[in-house]
């Protein structure tokens, strides 16, 4: 009953975003169709009518849950914080003076949170960060329409250049967890610096980093740091409930700590918002 309740809850939310005529067929096809059917990696394809495009979604609950909180919920949008509009003036100042705004996408999973900036920064350089190959099949078709402007790296993100392995490769698609090796093996893969993503396609600082990558943010905020003071947003999901007493988020809000950053809160989102201002 209760696994009912929660499918009929998130109906209002289709109607609000897609409209009653798709809002329907999605929820139907997405949040019926997927608690009816055995999980398995079929395929399926979903129009969106807001967007114009259509996405891809494996069936299987993790790829419902990352639908329903990038493109239903709209867990990085920001418009509601008053932050929003300097951010927003920031990224018109850059494309008018012929800049392109870089953000970059850790922990990408199947695209659908680099799909949502896609559309929402339509001159945006995209890198996009994935560790699974699984997903990152799923994750190449989401990105598609937007090829030309997204760059889609196998591996992770680091504090430093080198390998990694995934650790609980028997966990969900949404939940692999890695840890650093000290050399290349046949099922390692690139581990990538913030700074050396930027160099990749030569823009010198990011606008905006998006990190989920299930506590290595731990390892990520220990050194090598200086682009945080450079980056206009960076979106964190933390993972403190996931990993207890284990500090994955003590070296993020140490090292945010040393700028003028504001932090608010939008689900598992904490969004933290760099005022240039205030250190001016």
């Amino acid at each position: 009953m209760k696994k009912i309740y929660s499918v009929i809850s998130r109906f209002p939310g289709y109607i609000r975003v897609f409209g009653y005529y798709y809002g329907i067929q999605l929820f139907f096809r997405v949040e019926v169709g997927f608690n009816v059917l055995l999980k398995s990696e079929k395929i399926s394809k979903y129009y969106l009518p807001n967007y114009k495009k259509n996405i891809y979604l494996r069936h299987c609950v993790a790829d419902r849950s990352i639908f329903w909180q990038c493109l239903v919920k709209n867990q990085y949008s920001f418009n509601r914080f008053p932050q929003s509009k300097r951010l927003m003036s920031v990224y018109d100042e850059l494309v008018n003076s012929g800049q392109t705004p870089l953000i970059i996408d850790c922990g990408g999973n199947i695209g659908l949170s680099s799909f949502w900036y896609a559309n929402r920064f339509p001159d945006a350089k995209i890198v996009v960060i994935e560790p699974d190959q699984a997903n990152l099949d799923i994750l190449t078709l989401n990105l598609e329409p937007f090829s030309g402007r997204v760059v889609i790296l196998k591996g992770g993100v680091w504090n430093r250049k080198g390998f990694l392995k995934i650790v609980n490769p028997e966990a969900g698609s949404a939940a692999y967890r890695v840890e650093f090796l000290d050399e290349e093996s046949d099922d390692s893969i690139r581990c990538y610096t913030i700074n050396e993503i930027c160099e990749k396609v030569d823009i010198k600082n990011p606008f905006i980093v998006k990190i989920d990558i299930e506590g290595s943010q731990k390892n990520l905020f220990q050194n090598n740091t200086e682009w945080v003071s450079k980056t206009n947003l960076i979106t964190l999901e933390l993972d403190d409930w996931l990993l207890p007493w284990q500090g994955t988020s003590r070296n993020f809000f140490s090292c945010l700590s040393q700028y003028s950053f504001d932090y608010l809160l939008n689900g598992e989102s904490i969004f933290c918002f760099r005022d240039f201002y205030g250190d001016s």
